[in-house]
């Protein structure tokens, strides 16, 4: 068993006395610090200074936490506490660089101490905090180094670092508001000293330290459990550099770059969700790291094979959410999807760009997805979670025997068939927004005998309500919640109409109907008043070719 010594530090302490230095890992997150949480700590620190004025601050202390290090004796590496320590540092460069008019020497001092050494020995500059890779350069040269009259901010191109020098940024406008409230230079250069001495000597920590690096995925699982935060990916990161040959980590530490390029913690976690979905079947969340982390071990899988392959995946992945496939009707497919909000799919789907490479074959298999959803979600209003089970056991199956036919058939015997579809047509009310145009457009396209084939995006063109969402005083109907958002009581209207005739009544609006260049909408002038037996009819007749606008690929 691993064995920690805690004991309590000052930030200033940790920063300037922590030998070896102080190093995130590679597979530890990127800075994710925004605005809020920076705001938060520097009004806990202004709130200390407030609280105890001039001398009354000896013998105080702040505890903002624990820190977690494993010493390798090449450094310390920092498992817990990074975003704490790297804001600190971010408002140390500040600091620094507000102090170097009033006295050069105290600035290089303040640098020297916490920021960034020169060792004597080794002839080398020593950082007293180094982040991970990703953010590593940048974090160096946006605040270790000491900005001089040639200096050259660096570019940012990870989300992280836009994080960074936003955190400095929010540092240089407090400490801008208040030289301008301080007159008198001395006083500012006073107060710029106080701030620095209650951060580097009245806030505190608790650092655990464990001499044994091999237990560090031990205290990163650990940390997760008692919900400190750290996430899946980091987690998954430390377990496969931890497993990885010595020569095999460079490799593996730019693989991971491309998986995690500007994208959140929470993307993430989907993606790697899906991810494996699409490999093993249904995985519920709070278990994903565990069943991931046993099956590695379990099957003794290299890092290098996985991390590429996770890579490939990724890339993929990005393509499927975004709808960015080279083939346009690929493309309209996966729209298709985003529309419905039919993130279900997306493991499935991935397994289908993996296993499909004739396009013919993924356009079919693709369309089926799209069909199925609108079929048993949108319109049967059937339950998910069984939806879940089908696609989630399906999308693993795709990658031993199943080929897309075999798959497309257990897809038309799960959804409903085309008399259940259409019954269930006929009666159903959507809610969303999103969903109710995407339904209305195909039908709308359908009803067309030009050649258009597409209808203008919102805000161009909206989901109109015939009998109004909101009905003026004295025509609210008695069955004003079951007929709302029938789709019989929902067309299409361009941002003109829409706007000029909003909550009108249905007479109001026939003439704006019928001017209407949208089939759907221009057939509403035939009706002469509007009434829920009208809604009741209108949707019968626009159930009448939906059996075959979503129907299965032959």
């Amino acid at each position: 068993m691993p064995q920690y010594t805690p004991e309590r530090f000052t930030i200033g302490n940790l920063l300037s006395t922590t030998n070896p230095p102080i190093r995130v890992p590679d597979w530890q997150r990127n800075y994710s610090w925004t605005t809020s949480e920076v705001d938060t700590f520097w009004k806990d620190l202004m709130s200390f200074e407030i609280r105890y004025p001039s001398t009354n601050i000896d013998g105080q202390e702040y505890f903002v936490g624990s820190v977690v290090l494993v010493d390798n004796n090449a450094w310390h590496l920092l498992l817990d506490g990074q975003q704490r320590l790297a804001t600190s540092a971010i408002l140390l460069s500040v600091i620094r660089d507000f102090l170097a008019p009033y006295s050069q020497n105290a600035a290089t001092r303040t640098s020297n101490k916490f920021l960034i050494d020169y060792d004597d020995a080794t002839q080398r500059s020593v950082d007293k905090l180094t982040l991970n890779r990703y953010d590593r350069d940048f974090f160096r040269r946006e605040i270790l180094e000491i900005r001089g009259s040639s200096y050259n901010p660096p570019v940012p191109t990870l989300d992280s670092h836009h994080l960074i020098r936003k955190a400095r940024q929010f540092f240089e406008a407090k400490f801008n508001g208040q030289h301008e409230v301080m007159a008198e230079p001395q006083v500012f250069n006073a107060w710029i000293l106080r701030i620095q001495r209650i951060l580097t000597q009245h806030i505190s920590v608790v650092a655990i330290v464990s001499q044994d690096e091999n237990n560090a995925a031990l205290v990163f699982e650990t940390l997760n459990d008692r919900g400190i935060g750290l996430s899946t990916p980091d987690l998954l990161r430390n377990l496969v550099m931890r497993r990885a040959h010595e020569n095999q980590l460079e490799e593996i530490s730019s693989l991971w770059g491309e998986i995690l390029q500007s994208e959140s913690d929470v993307k993430l976690k989907t993606f790697l969700r899906h991810y494996w979905i699409s490999h093993q079947g249904d995985i519920k969340t709070q278990s994903l790291y565990r069943e991931i982390r046993d099956f590695i071990l379990a099957n003794d899988t290299e890092s290098l094979d996985f991390s590429r392959q996770l890579r490939d995946s990724s890339i993929i992945y990005r393509d499927i959410v975004a709808a960015q496939d080279a083939d346009p009707e690929v493309n309209h497919h996966l729209q298709h999807l985003i529309d419905l909000g039919a993130s279900v799919m997306y493991p499935i789907a991935l397994s289908a760009f993996e296993r499909f490479p004739d396009n013919n074959e993924l356009k079919r298999f693709l369309r089926s997805l799209v069909v199925t959803y609108i079929r048993h979600n949108v319109i049967a209003r059937l339950e998910n979670s069984l939806l879940e089970d089908i696609v989630f056991g399906l999308a693993k199956d795709l990658r031993g025997e199943v080929d897309v036919d075999g798959a497309i058939e257990i897809l038309r015997g799960f959804a409903p068939d085309d008399e259940a579809f259409v019954r269930s047509f006929r009666t159903c009310s959507i809610s969303d927004r999103a969903t109710a145009r995407h339904v209305l457009t195909a039908i709308e396209l359908n009803k067309r005998t030009t050649e258009e084939l597409e209808v203008a995006l919102p805000p161009k063109v909206h989901v109109e309500h015939i009998y109004p969402q909101t009905p003026r005083d004295g025509q609210r109907w008695e069955e004003h919640n079951r007929v709302i958002n029938r789709l019989g009581n929902l067309t299409l209207l361009s941002r003109r109409f829409n706007t000029s005739i909003r909550n009108g009544s249905f007479l109001e609006k026939r003439p704006s109907y019928a001017q209407s260049e949208l089939v759907i909408t221009k057939e509403l002038e035939k009706y002469e008043l509007w009434s829920p037996t009208m809604i009741d009819q209108r949707q019968a007749e626009l159930s009448e070719n939906v059996a075959r606008i979503w129907s299965f690929p032959e």
